[in-house]
């Protein structure tokens, strides 16, 4: 999504992309995660299991006096052990369980599944029904937790859909039987179900936390900025020139220029032009958009003379924890989806050029009554603002006062900007 709005001409500013986290990043937001309780929630998470695999093993032990002689679930259990026996071994003495491995476990889970399934055939008419194969699934609880969620989902799934088609095929026998048949096939896939919607609710919240921290930076910079990108760019850019100019000096590229290589300089002169163009209006608040993983797709910028970087301190910090907090509001029902858009403007007052800037809020796909209620407290901090309400939405309109020394450079760096911007 672009960071501006296209005007009534059509035009639109210049497209912004986030760039994406190096694997350093990634591997600091997975360490991240860990400390902030994914340990803890593994943990929770494997307790739950074991309590009902225990569950399942008594019942096992109680309706073993009912099972048909040469008939019992042991096999099945023991075969179950291995498994685990296998799983638990391996996670000990390598932290990474190999791909392979991993494969190899699941399939495996289908031993006690056949034999548990094998040995209550025909028996639901006794109350008998299996209990290795149910506890099958819950195994695939921990697993969720620590290799991913939608594998051992799928698992769990095959597991409970297996059991339930044994016990209905014995509903004509077994009559009323079927209903705590269907009731065991659903202890199967049901606990790895509740495992996965925590997990993924977990990993959403710390996700967007560690990429509010990461996108939290930008708030300390100066008035014009350096993102990510540009940062990527203008160093190869910086690389390409000194290469160029190097094959010049050492004579390996005589002048005139041959045409690659002045197509070269060429290419690089009209780059830094871009760049340097750019440069005059990247403030804080367009890189905290577009390093933002979330920001970026429902946050449109318009800020035309960069008006954001005369903000203070405090200022950046309470409208971007506003943005935050709007964004976190999931749209309603079929409505229009969430958007956001921030459009800053120059004040015309001319008894006071220092007075600051005017920034409009306009949200759609969003009441106002769902808006948490630290985010106007957040914009509080920015300003005097007032609110508007519409169908879809509401409007927020910001009168910012800003100091003429704060992240301005010099008292005469607004009419700089409105010299750029005219």
């Amino acid at each position: 999504m672009s960071d501006h709005a296209p005007d009534a001409g059509g035009r639109a500013d210049h497209q912004f992309r986030r760039p994406a986290r190096s694997a350093r990043t990634v591997r600091a937001a997975g360490d991240v995660r860990e400390s902030h309780g994914g340990r803890r929630l593994a943990t929770g998470i494997t307790i739950a299991a074991v309590l009902i695999v225990l569950a399942h093993l008594v019942h096992a032990v109680a309706q073993a006096p009912y099972v048909l002689t040469g008939r019992g679930p042991w096999p099945a259990w023991i075969a179950l052990g291995v498994v685990l026996a296998v799983g638990v071994i391996s996670r000990l003495v390598s932290r990474v369980l190999p791909d392979w491995l991993y494969l190899v476990l699941l399939a495996g889970l289908a031993v006690p599944l056949w034999l548990d399934v094998s040995a209550t055939a025909g028996q639901l008419d006794r109350g008998v029904t299996p209990t290795a194969a149910a506890a099958a699934g819950a195994v695939l609880m921990p697993v969720a937790a620590i290799r991913g969620s939608r594998v051992p989902l799928v698992a769990a799934s095959v597991i409970a859909a297996v059991l339930a088609t044994e016990a209905l095929l014995q509903a004509t026998s077994a009559g009323l039987f079927v209903v705590p048949g269907v009731a065991v096939a659903a202890t199967a896939v049901f606990p790895v179900l509740l495992a996965t919607l925590a997990i993924s609710g977990f990993r959403r919240l710390v996700g967007r936390e560690l990429d509010l921290s990461l996108v939290q930076s930008t708030v300390g910079t100066a008035r014009t900025a350096v993102g990510m990108r540009a940062s990527e760019e203008l160093a190869q850019l910086d690389f390409d020139a000194e290469t160029l100019l190097d094959d010049v000096g050492s004579g390996r590229i005589m002048i005139p220029l041959p045409p690659d290589a002045a197509e070269l300089a060429g290419s690089l002169a009209a780059r830094l032009r871009v760049r340097l163009i750019e440069g005059r209006t990247d403030t804080w608040l367009r890189h905290a958009v577009t390093e933002s993983a979330y920001l970026s797709h429902r946050v449109v910028l318009d800020d035309p003379l960069g008006s954001a970087g005369l903000l203070s301190q405090e200022q950046r910090d309470g409208l971007l924890l506003a943005l935050w907090l709007l964004v976190a509001e999931p749209p309603k029902g079929a409505g229009p989806p969430l958007q956001v858009h921030v459009a800053c403007r120059e004040r015309a007052d001319e008894t006071d050029p220092d007075a600051g800037f005017d920034m409009m809020i306009d949200v759609s796909g969003v009441a106002r009554r769902r808006v948490d209620p630290a985010t106007w407290d957040a914009i509080g901090s920015v300003g005097s603002h007032n609110v508007v309400t519409g169908a879809d939405g509401f409007r927020i309109d910001i009168a910012c006062r800003v100091a003429p020394n704060i992240h301005a450079g010099s008292p005469s760096a607004r009419g700089a900007a409105r010299s750029r911007g005219s």
